[in-house]
């Protein structure tokens, strides 16, 4: 499609093209972008491949100069992004049932669902309209998924699992899975406390590839709206993540995590059984918490302390071998010092 046109498409940018209007066929990075493609910078630092790209246009901010046409906009990645929903064409499953795929018993299938070899469904299962499941998965007994869901290849659906509408699940996840709890007994073995419980995802909520939610022994575990939830992501058995939430690649959460809304968690953070995260917190990577987060807060390390306080850690942790050296010098200098004065002592 022409440059014009594209800026019609996409919200909150403007056409600064001159008398040129270049034909778009596809998007990609600043380094990689061929004649025909549309790309983006996002920082200053990348400036020189701007003026060595061979895009045809660029989605900009709304100062730097450039003599490519120009798509302008305050947040040049957002506007990219939806570009990029423009040209790009995710993997679909034909509308129907495939005929190896196996559909229990009392199952309620909404209008236009897609459901690819190899399924498994359950019986009383409910799927929304326009759901959408990938090859090989498996989906228990009494689960309920709303419009527009997508369940990608190989991921298991529990029992009693309830994922909302507009949800993307992506491959080999499990949602539902047993959560982890054991009790010892007076022979010494551990007894399986049954997991009866269930999984609530609300709307719109994504969830990445390998990850576990589990289910307690009674009650929910429950993700609310709005989260996105990365790869590799344990949250465990009864914990409740609050809407809009960020939770990074091998993120864990252990049981009865309690997580307000819009927590950032970035990379390998862990959380201890029952904590609570404040509304709006931000933890860094492998960090970890024991007990509470003031919602607002920026914390880093194990366990966790404001991000200015580990900035200053990591900094005096990096003098303690020239700091030991020093104190090591003062002590044997003290010595002598002492030594000394005994001598004048004794006279």
């Amino acid at each position: 499609m022409k440059l014009s046109e594209l800026a019609s498409r996409l919200s909150g940018c403007q056409l600064d093209a001159g008398d040129r209007d270049p034909e778009i066929t596809g998007v990609a990075a600043l380094d990689r972008a061929q004649p025909g493609e549309l790309t983006f910078l996002s920082s200053t630092k990348y400036l020189p491949l701007l003026q060595s790209t061979q895009a045809s246009a660029a989605i900009l901010d709304l100062q730097t100069p450039c003599d490519l046409p120009c798509l302008r906009t305050s947040n040049p990645r957002l506007v990219f992004a939806h570009a990029i929903a423009l040209f790009y064409q995710p993997p679909q499953v034909p509308i129907g049932i495939h005929p190896t795929a196996i559909i229990g018993q009392d199952v309620q299938l909404g209008k236009d669902v897609a459901i690819a070899a190899g399924v498994v469904i359950g019986d009383r299962v409910h799927l929304g309209g326009r759901a959408t499941i990938f090859p090989n998965t498996t989906i228990y007994n009494d689960v309920k998924l709303g419009d527009n869901t997508t369940i990608h290849a190989n991921c298991v659906i529990r029992e009693h699992s309830q994922i909302g509408s507009s949800c993307i699940i992506h491959p080999n996840t499990v949602i539902g899975g047993d959560g982890f709890g054991y009790e010892i007994q007076d022979n010494g073995t551990w007894f399986k406390i049954p997991q009866s419980g269930c999984v609530v995802v609300a709307d719109n909520v994504e969830i990445g590839c390998l990850s576990a939610i589990d289910r307690p022994s009674v009650g929910t575990t429950e993700i609310a709206t709005g989260t996105k939830i990365d790869n590799l992501v344990q949250i465990g058995h009864g914990s409740k993540v609050g809407p809009h939430c960020i939770l990074v690649s091998q993120v864990g959460l252990a049981g009865g995590v309690n997580l307000g809304h819009h927590v950032v968690l970035a990379g390998q953070v862990g959380i201890a059984d029952h904590a609570d995260i404040g509304d709006g917190a931000v933890l860094g990577a492998k960090s970890g918490v024991v007990s509470y987060v003031e919602p607002g807060t920026r914390m880093m390390g194990y366990p966790v302390v404001p991000e200015k306080d580990w900035k200053r850690i990591v900094v005096a942790e990096r003098q303690l071998p020239e700091m030991l050296h020093k104190l090591r010098k003062l002590e044997k200098r003290i010595a002598e010092l002492e030594g000394k004065a005994g001598v004048i002592t004794n006279e």
